[in-house]
């Protein structure tokens, strides 16, 4: 398992600050968050099995698009 992009996959899924970043700029984002090429290029190609794969039974991969609503 790859602690590195497990804990941000799930920390990207209740950080706002984080998840604006990513939405900013998903590749500098990444890394600068420490993760590997490796693991840069399974998400930027949506690999999602391999993703699985790496993460282990303990995780699930979601990969629906969440909606956000801003108060005005």
């Amino acid at each position: 398992m790859s602690d590195k992009l497990a804990n941000f996959l799930t920390q990207l899924s209740t950080d706002n600050d984080l998840f604006n970043a990513y939405d900013n700029d998903r590749v500098g984002t990444m890394k600068a968050q420490g993760l590997s090429d490796e693991h840069i290029d399974l998400v930027v190609n949506n690999k999602y099995s391999e993703i699985q794969d790496l993460l282990g039974a303990n995780y699930k991969v979601s990969t629906h698009h969440i909606i956000r609503a801003y108060k005005k």
